[in-house]
C-alpha cells in the first residue's frame, strides 16, 4: 500500500462505549499506534452506568490521537449512538470519512489505509470494510464480507474458517459488518445515517442496502485486519438477540420494498415454522425458552413496536 498520498483525508473512527470501559481502552491503545497519518477518534458514551467516561478522561492525555468523548444522557443503541458520532464527525468540513469499529476490536497498525485507498481508488465505492478474525482464536476468520438472501437473512462470509486463497480476494459484497465499516462522506449526504428504529441488529445490512440503492458499491478489503472479541455462541442463544433479529429481519426486508404478502410468507414459513419446530422436535429442547422471544420479536414489528426492546 505504498502509494497512498501523503496528505491523507482525514477519518473520524467513532467508539461507541455502554459500561466496557475495558474494551474501549484497550481499543483505543491500539489506535493509537496505528500508521495512518490523518485521522481523530469520537467516542460516544452511550449512557453508561459506570466510571466509564472517568476511565477514558483519564486515558486521553497518554494517547498519540486526538479523542473526542461524547456523553449520551441513556443508551439510544447502537444504531443512534453511532449517529451522534457521525452528526459530530461530518460537523467538520475536513472529515471525509467516519469509520464505526466496535470498541471490543484491536487493530493491526495499518489497518485503516487499505480501507481508505480502496475507497479513494474509485468514485462508486461508497463503503469498505476488513478482514475480521477472532480475538480468542487470530487465525480464525469471524467475518470477509457479507451477503443476504431474499429472506433478509445475513451471511458472514468466512465464518470460521481460516485463511484461504479466496478469502484474499478484494471483492464486491452486499455489506461489510458494523464491527468495522468504512463509509465515505458523501455516501452518509445521500443515504442518509442509520436507520434508529433497529436499535441494534441489521442496521448496517439495512445501511449497505440503502448506500447500494443510492448507486455506491460495497467492498471487502482483506488486506485490512482486526481481531474482535466475540462469542457467537453464547450471543446465539440471548433472548434480546432472537427477540431483535427476528423483528429486524422483517423490518429491514420492509425496508427492501419486499411485498407485503412475501414479508408473510416468510414470516410463516421462517419465523412461524421455528417456533413449531422447537415445540415439536426434542433436539431443539435448548431453544424452546425462546420461544415467546421470537414470537414477540413477530408482534412488535406487526404492531410497528421498533427502536429500544420491550423485553
Amino acid at each position: 500500500m505504498s502509494n497512498l498520498k501523503p496528505n491523507q483525508p482525514l477519518v473520524s473512527i467513532i467508539l461507541l462505549n455502554w459500561n466496557q470501559p475495558h474494551f474501549t481502552l484497550a481499543c483505543l491503545k491500539s489506535l493509537s499506534n496505528i500508521s495512518y497519518p490523518n485521522f481523530e477518534v469520537i467516542v460516544v458514551d452511550n449512557g453508561s452506568k459506570d466510571n466509564s467516561i472517568e476511565q477514558i478522561e483519564a486515558l486521553k492525555p497518554q494517547l498519540s490521537c486526538k479523542v473526542t468523548l461524547i456523553a449520551n444522557e441513556r443508551n439510544l443503541g447502537f444504531a443512534e449512538g453511532n449517529n451522534v458520532g457521525i452528526r459530530q464527525a461530518l460537523g467538520q468540513e475536513a472529515s471525509s470519512y467516519v469509520l464505526l469499529l466496535n470498541n471490543d476490536t484491536e487493530v493491526a497498525s495499518n489497518f485503516l489505509e487499505p480501507l481508505v485507498q480502496i475507497a479513494e481508488s474509485q468514485p462508486e465505492i461508497g463503503i469498505t470494510g476488513p478482514k475480521i478474525y477472532y480475538y480468542d482464536e487470530p487465525k480464525l476468520i469471524w467475518s470477509a464480507g457479507g451477503v443476504f438472501d431474499y429472506n433478509g437473512w445475513t451471511q458472514q462470509l468466512g465464518v470460521n474458517e481460516l485463511d484461504s486463497p479466496e478469502l484474499n480476494k478484494l471483492r464486491q459484497v452486499d455489506y461489510v459488518t458494523g464491527c468495522a465499516i468504512l463509509v465515505k462522506r458523501q455516501v452518509v449526504e445521500k443515504a442518509g445515517m442509520l436507520d434508529e428504529r433497529f436499535f441494534i441488529y441489521y442496521e448496517e445490512t439495512d445501511w449497505c442496502a440503502r448506500v447500494a440503492r443510492a448507486g455506491y458499491q460495497i467492498w471487502y478489503v482483506p488486506q485490512s485486519v482486526l481481531w474482535h472479541k466475540i462469542s457467537l455462541k453464547a450471543r446465539d442463544m440471548s433472548p434480546t438477540y432472537i427477540y431483535l433479529m427476528t423483528r429486524n429481519r422483517l423490518l429491514f426486508m420492509r425496508n427492501l420494498g419486499r411485498h407485503p404478502l412475501q414479508i408473510w410468507f416468510s414470516l410463516v414459513t421462517v419465523d412461524l415454522r421455528s417456533v413449531l419446530a422447537w415445540t415439536v422436535w426434542k433436539r431443539h429442547r435448548e431453544a424452546r425458552p425462546l420461544r415467546q422471544w421470537r414470537l414477540r420479536g413477530v408482534w412488535h414489528y406487526l404492531q410497528g413496536r421498533f427502536g429500544e426492546p420491550v423485553m
